[in-house]
């Protein structure tokens, strides 16, 4: 039985043969036949569903920091300017500019949300395409499954960022990439050049996929003949990509020195450091492995059996390339497909370039972790279609049964955009126009969208020291540098002081806090960390919305406006 799983191959290794049928002499249920005739047509109502579960997670809550923070950037006079403010910013400019034209149709949460939430449904779509050229129709119709039902999925599908339109960019490249190779298409292979091009431009994270997709193909090139047209068309594409690399470096990148080491601080942790000792390679990249399949899948034993999957779908790979059925060549093109990258992804964390982190910065893996999980799921199941399918529906409905342990997200509860309605009701009702409100940098860049309106322009005034400062609708709002991205116990009283004095403010004259975002906010910690803070009044809504009122002391620093909490009553 085991010799027999490991000639038996669905697809010829490389990229060849995708349409599967069923072993005739061998009657199987009706269920099993049926199954077999409509994969295409099963897909295509997955993806229907996915595209469903993806506009329902993203109607209804309000902007996250960075949602937020991407509108701010595309809220520009014209497209130029959009393009010149997203070079600030620490991914391409496709989607800004994206999003610059899309935002005429609509302003609202939703329609902003609308071109991810598109991305991602096409991207369930494309991973049935190319996983039925590179692996098979079965295991294909596993991984549309998998892909459409993975929570880190639906909620990236769901948010104004660049993950989801990576991700359809990097399939469709690769179903075009797959098309080209199987009918020597040298259009298939400027179609797959234009997708590989724009998923460059998506984010940077690409060059992964870049790096993984010319090796992928050099192999496959070298090991098999290929009409010089499509080696010609391949190059110049190849070509391509290194210009546009090229230009974003010249325009973007090489001026953004002065931000990288801040976008790296809260990832330090995620680089392994030779220098510091920092023990084994191996534990280090398995722990992090480990969470990167976690964020995929949120429920921990779904993510346990999906890493097992993975890792026994590369393992069975290269050995059927190794041990090819008879009469078919030696081939671990698609072992090495699979492989590269993570393999490129630890090779980065510990140079120290890029972090090897379970969350949305490591999602270019997940195409390729889907494929070597779908792939053993199919070859167990041998010639049935159902055995695969059924576990991983089973699989992808456990992962909705646990809460998510990314603690760094915000809960889709309290991200519901009532909150914010409500937080802005009372801030219009409570705090007087004559009075300042501090924010963080994660609120600083919210409150532009709730406060003002999302048609207003903002343009802040950096002429007081660190502050970002904004007016509108008569409020003036003292909004936190880059430094600054979350008010915490230990930084709130030396930040308090520096606004008073940076803006001239009175003993005696109240300031009010606003937070939102990610982490703990002051009213949670400040009682627990200082005595003086035990008479907080804050008004929050949810646990990530807070709104706290102070008064400036003697000294500058902040004082709660109670003096006594029995007061409070």
């Amino acid at each position: 039985m085991a010799a027999q799983l490991l000639v038996q191959s669905e697809t010829e290794p490389g990229v060849s043969g995708g349409n599967l049928k069923p072993v005739e002499g061998r009657p199987g249920s009706f269920i099993e036949k049926w199954l077999n005739n409509n994969l295409t047509g099963i897909a295509l109502v997955v993806v229907a569903a996915g595209l469903g579960s993806r506009l329902w997670a993203a109607s209804g809550r309000y902007l996250n920091p960075d949602e937020a923070l991407h509108y701010m950037v595309i809220n520009q006079p014209s497209a130029f300017l959009a393009y010149k403010a997203s070079l600030q910013e620490a991914h391409p400019p496709l989607l800004y500019l994206l999003l610059y034209f899309w935002h005429f149709l609509g302003r609202s949460e939703l329609m902003l949300r609308l071109p991810s939430v598109l991305a991602g449904a096409a991207f369930c779509w494309f991973t049935f395409k190319w996983m039925g050229l590179f692996f098979g129709r079965r295991a294909s119709l596993i991984g549309v499954v998998i892909a459409t039902f993975s929570p880190a999925m639906i909620n990236l599908s769901a948010e104004l960022r660049q993950y989801a339109l990576l991700l359809f960019c990097m399939a469709a490249a690769l179903y075009f990439l797959g098309r080209g190779l199987q009918e020597n298409s040298s259009r298939d292979i400027w179609c797959f050049s234009v997708f590989l091009y724009l998923a460059i431009l998506s984010h940077y994270s690409a060059v992964f996929f870049a790096i993984t997709i010319g090796v992928y193909v050099i192999v496959r090139i070298a090991g098999s003949p290929t009409p010089r047209r499509l080696i010609s068309a391949w190059l110049v594409g190849q070509l391509g990509a290194v210009a546009i690399y090229g230009f974003l470096y010249w325009t973007q990148v090489s001026k953004a020195t002065s931000n990288i080491q801040y976008w790296e601080i809260p990832f330090s942790q995620y680089y392994f450091h030779w220098q510091n000792g920092d023990g084994d390679l191996f534990f280090f990249l398995k722990e992090n492995t480990s969470k990167i399949i976690v964020y995929l899948f949120k429920q921990e034993y779904v993510s346990q059996a999906m890493l097992g999957f993975i890792i026994a779908g590369v393992v069975l790979l290269f050995i059927r390339g190794l041990v090819p059925p008879r009469g078919r060549p030696r081939s671990c093109h698609l072992g090495i497909l699979v492989t590269l990258p993570f393999l490129a992804a630890w090779g980065a964390s510990i140079a120290g370039v890029y972090p090897y982190i379970g969350s949305r910065h490591t999602i270019f893996l997940a195409p390729f972790a889907i494929a070597a999980a779908s792939y053993l799921l199919a070859a167990v199941s041998r010639e049935k279609v159902w055995p695969g399918l059924a576990i991983a529906v089973v699989l992808m409905a456990a992962s909705f049964s646990s809460e998510d342990p990314a603690t760094a997200r915000i809960s889709n509860d309290n991200q519901r955009r009532t909150l914010m309605v409500g937080a802005l009701d009372f801030i219009h009702r409570s705090v007087p126009r004559n009075e300042a409100i501090l924010s963080d940098l994660q609120g600083s860049v919210v409150l532009p969208y709730y406060l003002c309106g999302p048609r207003e322009m903002i343009r802040f005034d950096k002429s007081h020291g660190d502050f970002s400062d904004f007016s509108c609708d008569g409020y003036s709002v003292l909004g936190e540098n880059s430094r600054i991205w979350k008010l915490h116990a230990g930084n709130f009283g030396s930040e308090f002081k520096k606004m008073v004095r940076d803006h001239a403010l009175k003993p005696g004259d109240r300031v009010w806090v606003f937070q939102t975002g990610w982490g703990t906010n002051l009213d949670v910690e400040l009682p627990g960390y200082s005595r003086q803070f035990r008479c907080l009044t804050p008004k929050s809504f949810g646990t990530n919305i807070t709104v706290i009122p102070f008064v400036i002391g003697p000294d500058f620093s902040p004082v709660t406006p109670i003096k006594t909490c029995g007061a409070a009553g």
